[in-house]
């Protein structure tokens, strides 16, 4: 009964206050007739035709207006501020307005309402509103509704007059010191893909094209493949900045926005771009042996930032207890550079198993984040700082560089510290 009540008023948009009205118009005209009293069959009949007037006048189709939606952004950092722009055109009568809804997920403010008059004409109305994105993330921003509500609240109509559209919130990119990753890799990165013609042992054919020299001709790579080939003498070989990431949740504190897992990432994705920006390789996993990104500033830097930004916005936190037993293989079998951990509160047991790792890799550098500092009062205290401090005596003693990040300290501070930490 509940359901086909949900129904009607779903589909005649009549309020439960109209329905109320109907039910006691109704009544009386029954009532009037069974007494034959006319003033009582007249009161009712009024009951009953005040939804129905209200129903009638209300009604508007939804052709009448044309809704646009446009956004400042679909990619935005964290604490950005997002504009959105509505632009609502066409026709219905003054005097009436009708109620918009945009909806949105919990990390873009939730839903914002906002009314607009009557118009005639072609009249255009540009109400719009800013939100602050703070949480990373794929976000949604819609489906926007159109509320039709007459003045005495007997009809209340819904309809969806616009989609969905997705918003993109990444970890925020801070400057960082390109000396920390090495002087020589500035600029182009280490074993840099290089120039053409240039003397090297690793030779690669590839197929002549119109403008290549005749004494870059490969005669037996011809020969063999039936294709005219010229040496490419590039080399495929090129050093990468691995960064490792402790996602797993019991290592972190805190609530998103403002958690040690999102410091943690802002910190990644300066160092990821950084990275990229100066020609390196870079790679990204996590602790669980999961690999986030590897990209190469050859494929375009732009791209491939904005791909190592998405990846790290939607990377999941990890409810696993300890490292991987595969990490330590996946990093020692990658290409030679800098080796970049992220740590949270790490136990003494799990620092024991990732100082080990990525023994041929040099520079090797540790950020730990005072993961405890980002929690409620009283999860810190001098256990967990003796524990921390267990903890990063086993990388130091395997030759790390090694520097703890406090929450007031932002992230270049904390890489500057790199340089010449023990």
């Amino acid at each position: 009964m509940r359901a086909l009540v949900r129904q009607l008023q779903s589909r005649s948009g009549l309020t439960g206050r109209a329905w109320t009205f109907i039910a006691c118009g109704a009544a009386l005209v029954l009532g009037g007739l069974v007494a034959a009293v006319a003033p009582l069959v007249q009161l009712g009949a009024l009951l009953v035709l005040l939804p129905v007037a209200a129903a009638v006048l209300t009604r508007m189709p939804t052709s009448a207006l044309v809704l646009e939606r446009r956004l400042s952004a679909r990619e935005l950092s964290c604490g950005d501020q997002l504009q959105v722009t509505v632009t609502v055109s066409g026709r219905f009568p003054r005097g009436r307005s009708v109620l918009l809804e945009d909806l949105a997920d919990p990390a873009l403010g939730g839903a914002h309402r906002f009314a607009v008059d009557g118009m005639t004409g072609q009249a255009i109305s540009r109400p719009h509103y800013r939100v602050r994105v703070r949480a990373r993330g794929v976000h949604h921003l819609g489906p926007m509704r159109l509320h039709v509500v007459d003045r005495f609240g007997m009809v209340h109509r819904i309809r969806t007059v616009a989609g969905r559209e997705e918003v993109l919130v990444t970890p925020r990119v801070t400057p960082l010191d390109p000396v920390v990753l090495g002087g020589a890799s500035v600029g182009r990165g280490a074993g840099h893909v290089g120039p053409l013609g240039a003397a090297t042992d690793d030779v690669i054919p590839r197929e002549y094209h119109p403008g290549d020299e005749v004494r870059r001709i490969d005669w037996k790579a011809s020969a063999r493949t039936g294709s005219l080939m010229v040496r490419s003498e590039e080399s495929p070989w090129r050093a990468a900045v691995t960064l490792v990431l402790d996602l797993r949740g019991a290592d972190h504190h805190g609530e998103a926005p403002d958690s040690s897992v999102d410091a943690m990432l802002e910190l990644a994705a300066s160092i990821g771009c950084l990275a990229l920006a100066s020609g390196w390789d870079c790679s990204v996993r996590t602790t669980d042996d999961v690999g986030l990104f590897t990209g190469s500033p050859m494929s375009g830097v732009e791209a491939e930032r904005r791909e190592l930004l998405r990846a790290l916005a939607t990377a999941p936190l990890s409810g696993a207890s300890v490292p991987a037993a595969g990490l330590r293989q996946s990093v020692d079998t990658a290409s030679s550079g800098p080796l970049v951990l992220l740590l949270g509160a790490l136990p003494p047991q799990s620092a024991r198993l990732l100082a080990g790792v990525g023994a041929h890799r040099s520079p090797r550098m540790c950020v730990s984040l005072a993961a405890e500092q980002w929690g409620r009062a009283g999860d810190g205290g001098p256990g967990r700082q003796a524990l921390a401090a267990e903890a990063l005596a086993h990388f130091r003693a395997g030759g790390w560089r090694v520097v703890r990040m406090e929450r007031d300290t932002g992230p270049a501070a904390a890489w500057a510290g790199l340089v010449g930490a023990p």
